[in-house]
């Protein structure tokens, strides 16, 4: 068989695609390895199995927590364009400083758009009513429209479990993407929020698999680390394209009709500046 050649220029094109990615991932591992042994300090730990309320408050009145045996159940609202049916998940405890949240995630819906997302750091951007402490304006939340977070939160934000908003492409488009929030840092403009580079996620994150999920912010550098019983992918960006942050609440956000169950989140602490 004989191929023609835009067929081979396209081939070749996937083909670095995919080869690049992987290449960063190894080109960095032994660092992820090493900070990732550091000395880190537990200082929250949840099960999935307890009242999820002792260390979560919730943005979205349609969003589903239900506590089970096998973790948290957390969905949310199922009308697609509904605005009340986005939902986000706040940490009540406020960190600060270098950070290693480890999380199991296994999704459980099976739409192949919309998006699930890590924020970090979280905090109010202004101006009033949204100040630094964004517990204080959660009645502002409760439709938890993107764009209130895109404009008004400073924080660092990593899709996961992550596909088109528009297109039915399937479970090959997955994708892990990272941002820095808010537009104003860079001239109002949403593309600017994006930090390089954009990774594909081929065969992550499908229904009922579940996902070992390791981010550690670390000094100017961040990572996702991502496993399941047959491969483990690293994820990283140089967070000096941006303005740093080290203070504020993690949040995990389902767009509408994103469910998943979530068990043994644990946030931990780096003990001094120092690896060892």
């Amino acid at each position: 068989m004989r191929f023609s050649k835009t067929v081979y220029i396209l081939f070749t094109y996937a083909f670095l695609a995919y080869q690049q990615p992987m290449q960063a991932q190894e080109k960095y591992r032994s660092a992820y390895t090493e900070i990732e042994n550091a000395n880190w300090h537990e200082i929250m730990s949840d099960s999935g199995q307890d009242d999820w309320t002792e260390h979560w408050f919730v943005d979205g009145h349609k969003a589903t927590l239900k506590n089970t045996p096998d973790g948290m159940f957390y969905a949310a609202g199922p009308i697609e364009g509904d605005h009340a049916s986005h939902s986000v998940l706040w940490s009540r405890e406020s960190f600060q400083g270098d950070l290693k949240l480890e999380f199991e995630f296994t999704r459980l819906d099976t739409v192949s758009r919309f998006v699930c997302i890590v924020y970090l750091y979280a905090t109010g951007f202004g101006p009033e009513p949204y100040v630094e402490d964004i517990s204080e304006w959660n009645e502002h939340r409760q439709i938890p429209y993107m764009s209130t977070y895109f404009d008004h939160m400073n924080l660092l934000h990593i899709s996961y479990a992550a596909f088109d908003n528009k297109i039915e492409t399937g479970e090959d488009s997955a994708y892990i993407r990272a941002r820095r929030y808010p537009r104003a840092l860079f001239k109002g403009r949403f593309d600017g929020m994006e930090l390089d580079p954009d990774y594909a996620a081929v065969g992550l994150f499908k229904p009922g698999i579940p996902h070992h999920v390791t981010v550690i912010k670390h000094g100017e550098t961040m990572y996702m680390n991502v496993s399941n019983s047959e491969e483990e992918r690293l994820y990283h960006w140089d967070l000096t394209q941006v303005p740093n942050l080290d203070t504020g609440r993690i949040g995990l956000r389902h767009m509408w009709q994103r469910a998943g169950l979530y068990k043994n989140i644990k946030v931990s602490q780096l003990k001094g500046t120092e690896l060892p």
